[in-house]
């Protein structure tokens, strides 16, 4: 579980990179007119934009990993 929450807590440093190569990918592929890799990478993409706003909205690395925690908490009890 220390594995999730040290990706919560690094959010931007992995997610940022992600959305731009990621999405750099799904433009390529978008104008090559392979739909597929289109929607693949397009996903990744969103998943990490997602994970960014995300992470800046709950407030930044440590209250981000405290909402994880009290969200394990609640589905697990």
């Amino acid at each position: 579980m220390d594995e999730i929450y040290f990706l919560v807590r690094y959010t931007p440093f992995w997610s940022i990179p992600i959305f731009i190569i990621f999405g750099e990918f799904a433009y390529i592929f978008w104008i090559r007119k392979k739909k597929k890799f289109v929607f693949a990478f397009g996903l990744i993409a969103l998943f990490a934009l997602f994970s960014s706003i995300m992470y800046y909205m709950s407030g930044g690395p440590e209250k981000s990993v405290q909402k994880v925690i009290d969200l394990v908490w609640y589905f697990t009890r």
